[in-house]
């Protein structure tokens, strides 16, 4: 596996009095070419965990293995953990300080001793990854550009490092739906392109309908489901107890359901469950009038 927790608790100022434990006994592995969807209330310890997955927080208890490496031993290379393990945090704009597009981007594979062509194309490779034109933008300067395309510059600072695994908080964030639209495009490209393993944090159930295979649940620091997304979407009743809502498009199937129109509860998209409906048409019209759901 890539990335495997094995009962790691964290807290925060520990042995005080504000102390927090954010992370209790957590277990999981993640595997490559996944794209997981972590999810649950503000404060249930989603930032914390995935802050786990490069060595930016080592834990109290337990270990993170990556690539079968313990970032808790003594002397081994943090730098080429988060090489592997790309992480770009919730607004990552915020944290631009170079003047050109190009810098901001070369910037981590520059400290890496990349130099050259080499560092050159690095950066076209990244910001071709994003959908950004090469041409258009390297000598732009990032506080020039819309909002979508600087989130697409924060990625292609990571991607530039190559990593394996892109792990991303509230990638969509503030951005208008168009914005969103083409971070979620340029998302799945990388993961069905270039293989690229996906953890995104995210409060936008629809943004993880159209991303993420896989979801975790977390409440107060624990796992509370961990599995297929579509089965978590599929049991509306059970996730809204951790303050989770499923897609609209889910909350329809299931009031058809309701309904007695024996429609999947596990569709992601409207172009899904509009399939589901003209199947079950086309149910009942080969069953004849007569013919009642049971």
């Amino acid at each position: 596996m890539l990335i495997t927790v094995e009962n790691v608790s964290f807290s925060y100022l520990p042995g005080t009095p504000f102390e927090v434990q954010a992370l209790r006994d957590i277990s999981l592995v993640i595997g490559r070419g996944e794209s997981i969807g972590i999810v649950g209330r503000t404060g249930c310890g989603k930032s914390t965990l995935v802050q786990h997955f490069n060595g930016l927080l080592l834990p109290e208890k337990g270990r993170v293995l990556v690539s079968g490496v313990d970032t808790r031993v003594k002397g081994i290379a943090l730098q080429e953990i988060r090489r592997k393990v790309g992480l770009v945090f919730q607004y990552p704009e915020d944290q631009f300080f170079e003047e050109r597009v190009f810098d901001e981007i070369a910037f981590a594979p520059r400290n890496m001793g990349v130099g050259g062509n080499e560092l050159v194309k690095r950066v076209q490779r990244a910001m071709e990854m994003v959908g950004l034109s090469y041409e258009d933008l390297k000598d732009k300067s990032p506080f020039e550009l819309s909002g979508g395309q600087m989130r697409r510059v924060a990625i292609a600072s990571i991607l530039s490092m190559s990593p394996e695994v892109l792990v991303l908080d509230e990638p969509t964030a503030g951005l208008d739906p168009q914005g969103k639209r083409l971070i979620l495009e340029k998302l799945n490209e990388l993961r069905m392109q270039h293989a690229v393993t996906l953890i995104i944090v995210s409060h936008s159930m629809e943004d993880l309908a159209k991303v993420a295979e896989r979801i975790i649940i977390m409440d107060q620091g624990r796992i509370a489901f961990d599995g297929p997304i579509r089965k978590a979407f599929s049991q509306g009743e059970f996730i809204k107890q951790f303050g989770i809502l499923p897609p609209a498009v889910s909350q329809v199937a299931s009031l058809l359901r309701e309904r007695g129109f024996a429609v999947s509860t596990e569709v992601l998209t409207p172009w899904e469950l509009a399939e589901e409906i003209r199947r079950k048409v086309l149910e009942k019209r080969e069953k004849g009038p007569c013919w009642v759901e049971a």
